[in-house]
C-alpha cells in the first residue's frame, strides 16, 4: 500500500481505537475475502466447521453482543456506519458462516450491504481489498500476509489525501451497486 504506515496487528487495533474516537460522520468497512481464518472469533468458526449449527449461532450472538456498545455509540452519535461486502459465486463455506454472523449483526442494527461480482473477478485484488474508512481523514487497509486462507497480520494506516480520496471513491462506487443484506439473502437463496 503506497502512502501508508505499516502496522502490526496490535498497532492496527490501537489505530482503530484512536480513529474511532475521532470519527464524526461516516465509517465504511469494505470486505472482500471469500475465505478467511478469524483471529478473534475462532470458536464460532470452528463450531461451524464441525457442523454444530446451534452452537455456531449461540457463539455468534455472544461475539456480536460484545459489540453492542459500538452499535449504541453509532446510533447515539448519528454515524453513517456501513459494512460493504463484496461476494462472488461459488459461495465458500466461510462466506456461508459469515452470512450467519451478518444476519445477527443486522438484527442488532448494523447496516450490511452486499455487492455481487462475476465469478471471474479475483477477490482480493488491486481493485477489491479490505479496508476501513473513517470519515475522510484516516483509512486502515488490512494485510492478510501471504498465506492462502487469509489471517490478518496487520495493515497500513493511511492519512494522505490522495489515497484517502481513492479509497472513498472505491467504497462509494461499491456502495452505489450494493443491495441490502436481506435482499441479497433472498435473491441468492440463503
Amino acid at each position: 500500500m503506497d502512502h501508508g504506515e505499516r502496522l502490526d496487528l496490535d498497532a492496527f487495533a490501537a489505530a482503530f481505537s484512536q480513529a474511532w474516537t475521532r470519527l464524526e460522520k461516516r465509517f465504511l468497512r469494505v470486505e472482500c475475502w471469500q475465505s478467511y481464518r478469524e483471529n478473534v472469533n475462532s470458536a464460532s468458526q470452528h463450531a461451524y466447521e464441525r457442523g454444530e449449527y446451534e452452537q455456531t449461532v449461540r457463539l455468534l450472538r455472544e461475539e456480536a453482543g460484545a459489540d453492542r456498545a459500538l452499535y449504541e455509540d453509532v446510533r447515539s452519535r448519528g454515524i453513517d456506519f456501513a459494512r460493504i461486502r463484496v461476494v462472488r459465486e461459488p459461495w465458500t463455506d466461510y462466506l456461508r458462516y459469515e452470512l450467519l454472523a451478518y444476519q445477527i449483526r443486522a438484527d442488532m442494527g448494523e447496516t450490511i450491504e452486499v455487492v455481487q461480482v462475476t465469478r471471474d473477478t479475483p477477490l482480493p485484488s488491486n481493485d477489491y481489498f479490505d479496508f476501513l474508512l473513517f470519515d475522510r481523514t484516516i483509512a486502515l487497509v488490512h494485510d492478510y500476509g501471504s498465506g492462502p486462507v487469509g489471517e490478518q497480520t496487520g495493515g497500513w494506516l493511511v492519512r494522505d489525501a490522495e489515497p484517502l480520496r481513492r479509497l472513498e471513491a472505491k467504497a462509494l462506487e461499491l456502495r452505489s451497486r450494493a443491495v441490502s443484506l436481506r435482499s441479497f439473502l433472498a435473491e441468492a437463496g440463503f
